[in-house]
């Protein structure tokens, strides 16, 4: 029973991922409106001021907007990586769990810091699923291959026939 809600946490911690990125991805086709002449003037000097990045001329849109970018698809990435293995041991699960949780917490540190409540909740959300199914899905020993060295080979044919599939 513990592994059939693991694996619901899981899947559901993918699907939060997912979303998480899709609606990241809302925000690049948003043009910011000034409310201000202040406001502005920092969006014209964002946009339109260069500054040498070691031989590159970059503006500091360029930064936030690839940054951006990257945030949206790690997102996506894991969420998709984490679909194609929900129906894999329990064992391999737990530790794909247990590494969401660990960049999910360093994300929602970095959230806390520097963004706002919408990013920082998605985060937190996908942080306790993620969090829950490492919590309930079976450790070592418990419904796993015959050791380590197995999961892993196991694991590469998995990817090796995905990829050529």
């Amino acid at each position: 029973m513990t592994d059939k809600w693991g694996r619901r946490l899981f899947t559901t911690g993918a699907v939060v991922l997912l979303l998480l990125g899709l609606v990241h991805s809302l925000s690049l086709f948003e043009k910011q409106v000034p409310a201000n002449d202040t406001e502005r003037q920092l969006l014209d000097l964002m946009s339109n001021y260069k500054f040498n990045v070691m031989g590159s001329m970059r503006t500091m849109d360029n930064f936030l907007r690839g940054f951006s970018i990257a945030f949206m698809l790690g997102a996506l990435a894991l969420g998709l990586l984490d679909l194609v293995l929900c129906r894999e041991w329990g064992v391999l699960l737990r530790r794909v769990a247990l590494i969401n949780a660990l960049w999910l917490g360093a994300m929602t540190a970095v959230s806390l810091r520097y963004f706002f409540v919408f990013p920082t909740s998605f985060l937190a959300a996908a942080l306790l699923i993620f969090s829950a199914a490492w919590i309930k899905l079976p450790g070592e020993g418990k419904s796993s291959p015959p050791g380590p060295l197995a999961c892993q080979v196991h694991f590469c044919r998995f990817l090796i026939h995905r990829l050529t599939a």
